[in-house]
């Protein structure tokens, strides 16, 4: 399929707005991080100068870049969003503005990087330099490069006092839109994650929350039983995680303790949401007395709170019944537009919501996001 915008071509128009809550930006060459990485970085992950080639194919005795164990038989991106000089997808963001946001007609497009963090990386102190010289890398070439991209930063849920160094010291900037936890074997309600929250509440930085580390090292979980055998299986079980971690956040008190902040979960679906909803405020009835400090229906802090990108959006047998799943559980202000630029499995907006009336189109496109990301 072509993307490049052809000579004269009118880019297709959204009427109120569109706000992407999920594109990708890449690494053309892992080298490019070079002048953001302390030597000490560097050495560690064998980069540079100090390439090691001859050691990385052992097993033993060299840094390896922490990865996904499941490989799609297909890509994982989209090779027809390869740019002009042939440069991995997401990777030119001259080229992304052409191929996403003037195609579309985007407000904004928000970053959340794309080639892999060390999120579950057990040396924390190599993760922050990293996970910092990343987040610079992609304000510099990325963020500054067009007024509509916002990012989302990166931080390193093992260790909540770098964390909380890392949004201090870039979180104010224009142009940063959240805060990009990544998924540990520490579910999110957990008291480890409260001092970052408080920071977050501070700045006013919704914490994001997207598939990328599962499974790639060794405080990452690889799903919610134990690892899967293939791809498919693993990409489908990924809902699980989000519903894991609501249910966290909902008994262990996060949101009544942070009340004005915000969790967005993106890429995980939501068609899920009811059974959690349902199942949730059916058993807080019968046994709240074990946790006081949910003082609501679980249903009301999900609504107040919780976000969800539509990406990979749920196709119902009858395309009209996901509206309808969406009325049941009154999530009309809770779902935010998710492309997944340029990944395999991504949504466009003129596609994807044929059948949403106009109302819940422009929630979803624009409204709720900007509400969220606080734009």
């Amino acid at each position: 399929m072509e993307t490049i915008l052809k000579e004269n071509e009118v880019p297709k128009k959204n009427v109120k707005g569109l706000i992407d809550c999920d594109v990708h930006p890449y690494l053309d060459d892992f080298n490019e991080l070079i002048p953001y990485l302390e030597e000490g970085i560097q050495r560690h992950m064998n980069i540079g100068k100090f390439e090691k080639s001859m050691l990385e194919d052992m097993n033993a005795g060299s840094f390896t870049f922490p990865k996904a164990r499941y490989a799609n038989p297909n890509h994982v991106l989209r090779l027809d969003a390869i740019t002009p000089e042939g440069g991995v997808p997401g990777s030119d963001p001259v080229f992304a503005v052409k191929d996403l946001l003037d195609r579309h007609n985007h407000t904004f497009g928000i970053l959340n990087i794309g080639h892999g963090t060390m999120a579950g990386y057990h040396n924390v102190e190599i993760a922050a330099g990293y996970t910092s010289g990343s987040n610079d890398w992609l304000y510099d070439r990325w963020v500054e490069s067009d007024p509509r991209f916002k990012m989302t930063m990166s931080v390193t849920p093992l260790a909540p006092d770098l964390a909380i160094q890392e949004i201090r010291r870039i979180g104010h900037k224009p142009g940063i839109a959240g805060i990009n936890l990544q998924c540990i074997n520490i579910p999110l309600g957990k008291r480890h994650f409260w001092p970052l929250y408080e920071v977050a509440q501070e700045y006013n930085l919704p914490i994001v929350l997207h598939p990328d580390c599962e499974g790639t090292a060794e405080y990452a979980p690889p799903g919610a039983v134990g690892p899967a055998s293939t791809y498919a299986e693993w990409h489908t079980t990924l809902s699980l995680i989000a519903q894991r971690q609501i249910m966290s956040l909902v008994c262990e008190g996060v949101f009544e303790k942070f009340p004005n902040l915000k969790f967005n979960f993106i890429e995980y679906g939501f068609s899920w949401l009811p059974s959690v909803m349902w199942r949730l405020d059916k058993n807080w009835k019968a046994l709240r007395s074990e946790i006081p400090w949910v003082k609501e229906l679980p249903s009301e802090y999900i609504r107040r709170n919780v976000r969800l990108g539509t990406q990979p959006i749920e196709e119902s047998f009858r395309p009209k019944d996901i509206v309808e799943l969406i009325k049941m559980v009154k999530a009309e202000d809770m779902l935010l537009f998710a492309s997944d630029y340029p990944h395999w499995d991504g949504d466009e907006s003129d596609k994807a919501f044929l059948h949403f009336p106009d109302d819940l189109k422009n929630k979803i496109f624009y409204e709720n996001a900007k509400k969220s990301y606080r734009l």
